[in-house]
């Protein structure tokens, strides 16, 4: 059964995953390393990206609390709710009922696929509440259509705590911005990879002309934490799906989407 959560966030652009101390945010009285998730994530939408048009994205994701099947909604900007259904090899048909609408008789297909290496940490209060989650995030996106090519960068997630105050948000943003870090011009990673993996010279559905090369993440360190900003994930994955080649080819596809798609129809 498929459960609802409302995501509430900010992006940041960051060369080199560098955080400044944020136990100087107003409010927060420790910062909690949680380590570092490997995410795996192939996002799915139709040939002309109809859902990406609708700032919309439907993926299947392992790694982390949450793997399984994710669907977003825009509600506002930085807001969108996020459908959650459990892991399966096909599309839940209760998420797919959602996006009937949208897609029609077109088949959904793996479009791109996403593997991040997450640095997380947890702002909290004196109380040891959980205020907001902080993420740099190292990502390696691949388009998995034809003629689409691949790119890296890193970015920083603020995500608000379940019934925290958005205002607080603010108060991190002050002090992101005031280390230099800017947001992010991409709503989503969706988004930017939609962008940065088009053949170059095409039009993606946000609008966006794809560079003829694809950028490449600085390296550096995390300050203030001594590790280094993570590279681009490994090609191989203890996920069980199994990891694609570097190419975009017919064995990019993740075994669970490589039987033909079957139609929304409606």
């Amino acid at each position: 059964m498929a459960d609802t959560k409302r995501e509430i966030e900010r992006k940041y652009d960051s060369d080199d995953g560098r955080l400044p101390d944020l136990t100087r945010v107003p409010g927060v009285a420790a910062v909690h390393d949680k380590g570092v998730t490997h995410l795996d994530a192939t996002y799915h939408d139709t040939a002309d990206e109809r859902l990406a048009a609708s700032s919309i994205t439907l993926r299947h994701r392992t790694g982390g609390s949450d793997a399984g099947w994710h669907l977003k909604f825009p509600v506002a900007p930085g807001v969108r709710d996020e459908i959650r259904a459990p892991l399966s090899d096909t599309l839940p048909d209760e998420l797919a009922a959602l996006v009937r609408s949208r897609v029609r008789d077109h088949a959904l297909l793996p479009v791109v696929r996403l593997r991040s290496d997450r640095d997380v940490r947890h702002l909290v209060d004196t109380d040891g509440r959980l205020l907001a989650e902080v993420s740099v995030d190292t990502v390696h996106a691949e388009r998995l259509t034809a003629g689409g090519g691949t790119a890296r960068w890193t970015e920083i997630e603020v995500e608000l705590a379940d019934d925290g105050d958005p205002a607080f948000l603010d108060k991190v943003d002050k002090r992101l911005r005031k280390a230099g870090l800017r947001p992010s011009a991409s709503a989503s990673k969706l988004a930017r990879a939609l962008a940065d993996t088009a053949p170059p010279g095409t039009k993606t559905a946000a609008g966006t002309r794809a560079p003829a090369t694809a950028p490449e993440a600085a390296p550096g360190r995390n300050a203030g934490h001594g590790r280094p900003a993570h590279p681009s994930p490994p090609a191989t994955t203890s996920s069980p799906i199994s990891a694609p080649s570097a190419t975009p080819s017919s064995s990019s596809t993740p075994p669970y989407a490589r039987t033909s798609p079957t139609p929304c129809t409606g």
